[in-house]
């Protein structure tokens, strides 16, 4: 297991093995995350974090649409955005241990970890008229970098010309 392995499997969440799973849409209902990461079922906000967590963990993005997917049914869902955003950051204290160097951990909405990597890298994507970076997560998933984040981050990057760069795991990512 190389050393980014050993951070992915030490921070990451594990996610349902949606690629295997070819069945028939189903018919529960219409599910939408808006562009803050909200979900709702049918147009009502779904207020319970652990049933959100649960449908995250079967949330695919195959065929440029998203889905819920299980053995038995497949659901779409409409996404204003990104199903996800990036709400907050810390330097991971494992890094040096696996012989990386300095790392950052995002953790988005539903308070998962994701460490900046080559695995999930940092892409800039048009959001809104302006240029923002989103986290590349498994399964064709992203998350948005929130404001906040973005301006930490910001403040931590490297000028290299016109553009702004942000190491972390030892990979060098454009945040603006």
């Amino acid at each position: 297991m190389s050393n980014t392995e050993a951070l992915i499997a030490h921070y990451v969440t594990q996610h349902a093995p949606t690629g295997r799973w070819h069945a028939h849409e189903c018919g529960v209902g219409a599910f939408a995350i808006d562009a803050q990461g909200r979900w709702f079922h049918e147009g009502t906000p779904i207020g319970r974090e652990g049933l959100v967590k649960l449908l995250a963990s079967v949330l695919c993005y195959e065929q440029g649409q998203y889905l819920l997917k299980s053995p038995s049914e497949t659901c779409p869902v409409e996404v204003a955005d990104s199903p996800f955003v990036i709400v907050a950051w810390q330097y991971c204290e494992l890094a040096p241990t696996l012989g990386l160097g300095p790392t950052l951990i995002a953790q988005d909405n539903l308070g998962r970890l994701w460490p900046v990597c080559g695995e999930f890298p940092l892409v800039l994507k048009s959001y809104q008229g302006q240029l923002v970076p989103y986290l590349m997560l498994n399964y064709g998933l992203s998350a948005r970098v929130g404001r906040s984040v973005y301006y930490q981050w910001a403040e931590l990057a490297q000028s290299q010309g016109e553009a702004f760069v942000l190491t972390s795991a030892d990979t060098p990512f454009v945040i603006g």
